[in-house]
């Protein structure tokens, strides 16, 4: 009889343990996505502070201006379809916009 109490209490105490330890994971799985929430509006209010830097430092004329040294006509990216969309290696855009390009 005692064998028998001592196994009940036993399995009783795994059961209880194994409760706690899935209770755990999730609050440390809550707290972990809370965590990346926080760094992700950080990371936004960053840009933001950017975005708003390069609007203040840049105007419609200077935008025109470096429009107009691009080799190749720029659209709306609104209007463009997929006809006209060119693929161009990485490279080519990046030399282009350095101003070693062709």
């Amino acid at each position: 009889m005692f064998a028998k109490i001592a196994v009940v209490i036993l399995a009783l105490g795994i059961c209880a343990c194994s409760l706690l330890a899935l209770r755990q994971a999730r609050l440390q799985a809550a707290n972990e996505l809370a965590e990346a929430r926080l760094r992700v509006r950080t990371i936004d209010e960053r840009v933001s502070i950017v975005r708003a830097v390069i609007a203040g430092s840049v105007t419609p004329e200077q935008v025109e201006e470096m429009t107009r040294q691009v080799a190749t006509p720029m659209v709306p990216m609104a209007h463009q379809s997929e006809e006209m969309k060119v693929e161009e290696p990485v490279a080519e855009h990046e030399t282009m916009l350095a101003g070693d390009g062709p």
